[in-house]
């Protein structure tokens, strides 16, 4: 299997050490792995220089995830591609395990997805629900239209074509890579003996927090509007999703919330207008 491990990191030296140095025991060789670094200074830089000599470095674009996660594809040159976030750890046998389940759907257009364990337990992936919250468990034998992106096995030629959405800063990029891969014919088979593990770190929260319910909406109206082709949906869920917002934050915060709600949807309806600007040209 020849895999490019993609790893996107910004201002976390340590879990980055920890993450590169646990990768190198994978039972299966990676190919090549890659480090795009989002980072306000050069600690991370200077410590796969000095420690990770046979690391591809590549300085980010500091943009956010979407770009930085872009970045690393442009730097891959593997037949597939695995993604990890800094904080995130490669399981040992994560692609032993599927190897044979790649073996027997050879030529078929499929991205697998293996599950995550954290200290809360294993993540499974899970459907969007009306409003775009990832809430709803699948059924048996139910298509997948999402994936964990922390044990997420892509075939390059599916990140190289359709690229992460460069608006998205932080949340739901892997809801809308999926999306637009299911709607371009590919299928997400899920393998959940194929485990990676995550620490979530706290370090860059308050910097993607506020990006995460915007992203929610500018990407489920992008789900409906564009690779489902239903505009009427897409309509409905803009002014659903206000009122939900407002009916949240008026509870959380009072009457300031209002103000936080609409300012969330204003930055999202900013990003869906460009997205629409660039599909019209």
């Amino acid at each position: 299997m020849d895999v490019s491990l993609c790893i996107t990191t910004r201002n976390r030296p340590e879990d980055l050490a920890e993450c590169l140095r646990v990768a190198g025991g994978s039972s299966i060789p990676l190919k090549q792995i890659v480090v795009s670094d989002d980072s306000t200074d050069h600690r991370s830089r200077d410590l796969v220089r000095e420690q990770f000599p046979k690391v591809d470095y590549v300085e980010g674009p500091r943009k956010g995830l979407g770009p930085n996660r872009n970045s690393a594809i442009a730097a891959a040159h593997g037949d597939w591609i695995l993604f990890l976030d800094d904080d995130a750890r490669l399981g040992v046998d994560f692609l032993k395990t599927l190897e044979p389940l790649i073996a027997a759907h050879a030529g078929e257009k499929i991205i697998y997805s293996g599950i995550e364990e954290q200290i809360r337990g294993k993540i499974f992936p899970r459907d969007q629900n009306f409003l775009g919250f990832q809430s709803r468990p699948y059924q048996a034998d139910e298509p997948l239209n999402t994936l964990v992106i922390n044990a997420a096995l892509f075939p390059a030629e599916v990140c190289k074509t359709l690229l992460f959405d460069p608006r998205l800063i932080y949340g739901y990029d892997e809801v809308d890579i999926a999306s637009r891969a299911r709607a371009a014919g590919w299928r997400i088979l899920l393998c959940p003996e194929a485990i990676n593990f995550h620490y979530p770190s706290e370090t860059n929260r308050d910097y993607y927090k506020p990006h995460t319910e915007s992203a929610r909406i500018y990407v489920t109206f992008k789900k409906y509007y564009g690779a489902q082709r239903k505009p009427l949906k897409a309509l409905a869920f803009l002014g659903i999703s206000l009122l939900h917002s407002c009916a949240h934050h008026l509870k959380t915060e009072g009457f300031r919330g209002l103000l936080s709600a609409l300012a969330l949807h204003r930055s999202a309806w900013k990003q869906i207008s460009a997205w629409q600007d660039e599909v019209r040209q």
